[in-house]
């Protein structure tokens, strides 16, 4: 099962870790991915989740990733629920293998572009900044924008994992930030643990539920878990919202789509579909006009 786990140590050194497999399948199935965007998206959705550090603030992170390759934008929303949803503009991209069995996510999102980030919580005032992309490989443009805009050291990890049949194996990553009061040896030694872990896909390619992984990157330092949840894919649109978007059409572009016996609308972050028959959409539009 899906989740993200929050530590904070003595030490100043903060680590949250997340297992997102299930989570990005099924943003693959939805919206049917090829293997370098559902590696793309992924990376993107385990990121925003892990930055959504704020809970007790019930924090949302909005994520938009613009690079210059064909994957076009990135867009994630991280909720304070530990749910997320995502999509990019482009789900059918195909680029070379980086090398054998490597997909080369950083050629389809681009090495020149934006990471623009928005963080909303209940207390205080949204917060937008934005970034330069630097190698399109997601972590570490997520690093780079922490701690060019909000000053935050940081080091990420995420990886997809995509098998021949083109379903996600494993999906995951772990975000440690370094707090001001945080010692030289205890970053020394987080340091020296990263290393030693090697790459976070294959880590979990082992240990399909993350077992184990914060104790390895917080190895020598004095560990506590602050958080957990379950991760899930999970989308706000509604059939509601959609009626009411439909509500706001000109008069012109209401009886435009009136011409057709049914309307069909569809959410570009989920890709679920929703049908409005003709005499429906005739009714609630003459309805609106009464009680205008």
């Amino acid at each position: 099962m899906d989740f993200i786990k929050r530590y904070t140590t003595k030490e100043g050194v903060r680590l949250a870790v997340a297992v997102t497999t299930a989570t990005v399948e099924e943003a693959r199935q939805r919206h049917d991915l090829w293997p370098v965007a559902t590696a793309a998206l992924g990376r993107s959705m385990t990121g925003a989740l892990l930055m959504a550090g704020d809970f007790k603030n019930h924090e949302n992170v909005s994520l938009r990733i613009q690079g210059n390759g064909p994957l076009g934008v990135i867009h994630v929303d991280a909720f304070s629920d530990s749910t997320v949803r995502g999509y990019v503009d482009n789900p059918h991209v195909d680029v070379p293998l980086k090398r054998v069995g490597k997909l080369d996510v950083g050629a389809a999102v681009g090495n020149q572009g934006e990471v623009k980030v928005t963080r909303f919580t209940q207390m205080a005032q949204d917060y937008t900044s934005s970034s330069p992309i630097q190698s399109g490989e997601i972590a570490e443009d997520l690093a780079y924008y922490l701690y060019t805009s909000e000053q935050i050291p940081a080091t990420i990890s995420l990886g997809v994992l995509v098998n021949t049949d083109n379903k996600t194996q494993v999906a995951g990553g772990f975000l440690v930030q370094a707090l001001p009061d945080a010692t030289d040896e205890a970053l020394a030694q987080v340091e020296e643990n990263i290393n030693n872990l090697g790459p976070i896909t294959q880590y979990l390619a082992g240990n399909p539920d993350g077992k184990g992984l914060a104790e390895h990157v917080l190895a020598g330092l004095s560990m506590q878990e602050v958080f957990e949840a379950s991760v899930a894919f999970k989308c706000t649109c509604s059939r509601d919202r959609f009626e009411e978007i439909l509500m706001t059409l000109s008069e012109a572009d209401k009886e435009h789509i009136l011409e057709d016996q049914v309307t069909e609308t569809v959410c570009h972050y989920c890709n679920e579909k929703y049908t409005f028959p003709r005499q429906e959409l005739k009714d609630l539009f003459e309805a609106a006009k009464k009680t205008h």
